[in-house]
């Protein structure tokens, strides 16, 4: 190869080498710009995501959920509750609640003993007062309640609501911190969607929090606590509420109280209820003035005015009211000429819609108080008046009635339907006298219980007291097994009890 060719070959070498060396180079600088430009893209969706979630609420400006403020806000009010009970029977010391029938029994001796209820209560102000349920601490020998800081002072009841589920209890010569007082917000104002935080104590487990949203409003005719409060306007929620979460507070999303969460459906997921601040409120304030809660009362049950019943009575359609089902004797309803088969479409010229805003427009009137009803009997309108009753005194003589009337057999305690207990029951047998009660170490216990309808025994129809009085009589001491059918929540069964 002589000298030039050598050259050239020198020459086309470098610039193949120079020709490679900026390809790389271009190549590592596209993808620079490439890498760059997605790491740009990525940021500026990033930031977009946190200004969206800023601006709907789900993150705050420091980028921090808004449940942290809420919980700091809320937990110090929320304090954790023991009540100790005596009862007489078997048990396994704890007192579930309303939540006893889910729980399985245990088979202690029939002895007395101490009964330890948990839940969480509310503080509502510096000098002690805090908002519970009624079955958390009523009818508790002594009361403990534990603060968040984790201080433990004795509580005394103040007075309480089972009609509503309400209690107020009272830490003697407290004095709260003001960040230790619960904000009341307003119940009216919540709407189906809102954020709902719960706060308590499930199962010892000292201020949990859970989060929901307010799922339902109005919820009523709920079996509840063996029948549940009379009085039911419950908020639902599907904030998780477990046991322990009672009398706890239910709050929005600026950490005002809104509900006192109260109970749970068992049989499916996510549904919780919450007595509604407004109505507790109202409660608390008579518990704390009197000890005790004053309504109005007629004395008669109202029902739904439904289509079929409004055709039946030839009225019109866009009629609103309620339709008398029952008028109980000497009661000012029947002393004021209320009849069965009667609609009452508004009282004191306020419309009437449903029979749960019936009950609660009659129970915020006070005893001894005039009202004017409008009433429709057979298609013509006019008004009555009544002169309420005491709600109290009217359940005190119905209770004390029932239990002259109460048959025991067996072990078993049974009502008429229509007692009081079988309305607050809900009952919808038509037929049969209602069990109560069942003794404990009775030959019915674990077999038969209280929400049973006894319709058979030994094959003979049992259509009410009579009957079951009767047949009763003719067993007398039997030592023979005997067969009862029983309407249990709608389906009929059996059950053989061997004295």
């Amino acid at each position: 190869m002589n000298e030039g060719t050598v050259k050239t070959f020198k020459r086309l070498t470098a610039l193949a080498i120079l020709a490679v060396t900026f390809t790389l180079m271009g190549i590592l600088f596209a993808s620079r710009m490439d890498w760059t430009a997605s790491l740009s893209a990525q940021d500026q969706q990033e930031e977009e995501l946190e200004e969206a979630l800023k601006s709907s609420g789900i993150l705050t400006d420091e980028g921090e959920s808004p449940f942290v403020a809420v919980a700091a806000k809320v937990k110090p009010a929320v304090v954790n509750i023991t009540a100790k009970k005596q009862e007489q029977g078997r048990g396994d010391g704890f007192d579930w609640g309303p939540f006893r029938e889910f729980f399985p029994r245990d088979f202690h001796p029939d002895v007395p003993r101490s009964v330890t209820s948990g839940g969480s209560g509310i503080i509502i102000s510096r000098d002690g007062f805090i908002l519970t349920n009624n079955h958390v601490v009523g009818d508790a020998a002594s009361i403990s309640i534990k603060t968040a800081e984790g201080h433990v002072y004795d509580a005394e009841i103040v007075g309480t609501d089972p009609e509503t589920d309400v209690a107020l209890i009272q830490v003697k010569d407290a004095d709260f911190r003001q960040d230790q007082v619960a904000e009341l917000g307003d119940s009216q104002n919540i709407r189906i969607g809102d954020w709902a935080i719960a706060i308590g104590n499930p199962f010892g487990l000292e201020q949990t929090v859970t989060v929901g949203v307010i799922s339902a409003e109005g919820r009523s005719n709920l079996a509840i606590a063996g029948g549940g409060p009379s009085y039911q306007n419950f908020i639902q929620t599907d904030a998780s509420i477990n046991f322990g979460n009672s009398g706890g507070p239910l709050v929005n999303i600026r950490g005002q109280v809104i509900g006192v969460n109260t109970a749970i459906n068992t049989q499916g997921q996510g549904i919780g209820f919450a007595i509604p601040i407004n109505m507790a409120r109202n409660v608390v304030q008579q518990l704390r003035e009197t000890g005790q809660v004053t309504r109005g009362y007629l004395g008669m049950v109202p029902r739904e005015l439904d289509d079929a019943t409004r055709e039946a009575l030839k009225i019109d359609n866009d009629v609103q009211g309620v339709f008398v089902d029952l008028v109980e004797d000497n009661t000012p309803a029947a002393e004021g000429g209320l009849e069965s088969g009667d609609i009452i479409t508004a009282i004191n010229d306020q419309p009437v819609n449903d029979p749960t805003q019936f009950r609660f427009m009659i129970a915020e009137h006070k005893p001894d108080e005039r009202i004017t009803l409008d009433v429709i009997r057979e298609g013509k309108r006019r008004e009555m008046s009544f002169r309420l009753g005491n709600r109290s005194e009217y359940i005190a003589q119905a209770e004390n009635r029932n239990r002259r009337e109460q048959d025991t057999w067996l072990g078993l305690h049974v009502q008429p339907l229509n007692s009081q207990q079988g309305q607050q029951m809900d009952i919808q047998a038509e037929e049969g006298v209602l069990v109560t009660e069942v003794d404990f170490n009775s030959p019915a216990e674990g077999k038969i219980q209280a929400g049973d309808v006894i319709i058979e025994v030994n094959r003979r129809p049992v259509k009410n007291m009579e009957d079951y009085r009767k047949i009763s009589s003719d067993l007398g001491d039997t030592k023979d097994a005997v067969l009862f059918r029983l309407n249990r929540g709608g389906r009929k069964t059996y059950e053989a009890i061997k004295p």
